[in-house]
């Protein structure tokens, strides 16, 4: 029995991910690594940081996938136990050589997890990348927040996070591309969500905060005392999705001065993701869940005046079509989205 680690010699990372002493963690939706694997017979030891008991584990509980050979549906879904486990991945009666992917279906902000070793009667090669790349950045839609579910009344659960059906990766598919999600549930730009109208804005916790950074979340679980930078030449996406506004409607509520204020935070932000990827095609997308603040996210993009950057009013959700969990996106509506999105990037030849 042979033993890797999910170390770049012997995997591709997909998405954003720390490494860390031999332990490749992964917490954003849709991160995960991708490699060719020849032999009868591979384990995972996987890592999580999510202890609680019922009912919180079945609510908060990190889940994964596994893809062999570019199959849409995954091989195996599967959540992830407490501590340290092992999960069997691929099993053969014959050696074979088969593409392997893991990805992580559930959100960054619930149950962090890693890739701590394989044990493979067999060995492992990194796959090759794809031609093209996709960046999606957004908050509980893009992390496909309740896309299972079969209704609004259904409370949330990790276990109906599925990120890898969502608008994003949809879009991505489309078009043959790797691609990488920064998304958070109840995430803004001015203001994340706001539960009561303190006069103020929930800023506490914005993209703006996580953007420049590996996987700040995972930070304070590892014990990590500075920040980790991205590498922003790692990754260069061909188009940047950014699906935010959503909750800093939960602030702004159709006050013009709130309005004014979120459109210069996003401003600011769109100027800050046009420095850190000069040569994206940047897409501003806003609408299934609302569409209070798409006017002033249309006159950021004016005001910028950039043509490589645009703005895409998304169709809300429609009663006929379902609602996924507390009146998110099902996969109906995410699948209307990607449909929207894949049209304007090939109208527009934007790839």
């Amino acid at each position: 029995m042979n033993k890797f680690f999910a170390d770049e010699n012997h995997v591709r990372v997909l998405g954003r991910s720390l490494f860390q002493n031999n332990i490749r963690y992964l917490s954003w939706s849709c991160s995960g690594v991708e490699f060719l694997f020849t032999g009868t017979s591979l384990t995972a030891e996987i890592w999580t940081d999510w202890t609680f008991d019922e009912p919180w584990k079945e609510i908060f509980q990190g889940h994964m996938a596994v893809f062999v050979d570019d199959e849409e549906v995954p091989r195996k879904r599967f959540a992830i136990e407490s501590g340290t486990n092992s999960y069997i991945i691929f099993e053969s009666d014959t050696e074979r050589t088969v593409k392997i992917k893991i990805l992580k279906l559930s959100e960054a902000a619930f149950s962090k997890t890693g890739i701590v070793s394989f044990s493979a009667e067999g060995e492992l090669a990194p796959s090759k990348p794809l031609p093209r790349r996709f960046e999606f950045i957004g908050d509980s839609i893009t992390c496909g927040f309740g896309i299972e579910a079969k209704s609004a009344e259904e409370g949330f659960r990790t276990a109906t996070e599925n990120s890898y059906i969502t608008y994003g990766a949809e879009t991505a598919k489309a078009f043959g591309a790797d691609f990488n999600f920064i998304s958070w549930s109840t995430i803004g730009v001015y203001s994340s969500d706001c539960k009561e109208d303190k006069g103020k804005p929930n800023d506490s916790w914005v993209m703006p905060m996580l953007y420049d950074y590996t996987d700040i979340g995972i930070e304070g679980t590892l014990n990590i005392p500075e920040h980790i930078d991205w590498d922003f030449g790692s990754f260069a996406p061909d188009v940047i999705v950014i699906n935010l506004g959503t909750n800093d409607m939960s602030f702004t509520k159709g006050i013009a001065e709130r309005a004014d204020n979120f459109k210069t935070a996003y401003k600011n932000f769109i100027l800050h993701i046009r420095e850190k990827n000069p040569s994206s095609q940047i897409i501003c997308v806003l609408g299934m869940m609302g569409d209070e603040l798409y006017p002033a996210i249309e006159e950021a993009v004016k005001e910028i005046g950039d043509k490589k950057i645009q703005a895409l009013r998304l169709d809300g959700q429609l009663p006929e079509d379902g609602t996924g969990s507390e009146n998110h996106p099902n996969h109906v509506t995410h699948k209307k989205a990607s449909e929207k999105l894949i049209k304007m990037i090939k109208e527009e030849n934007l790839l």
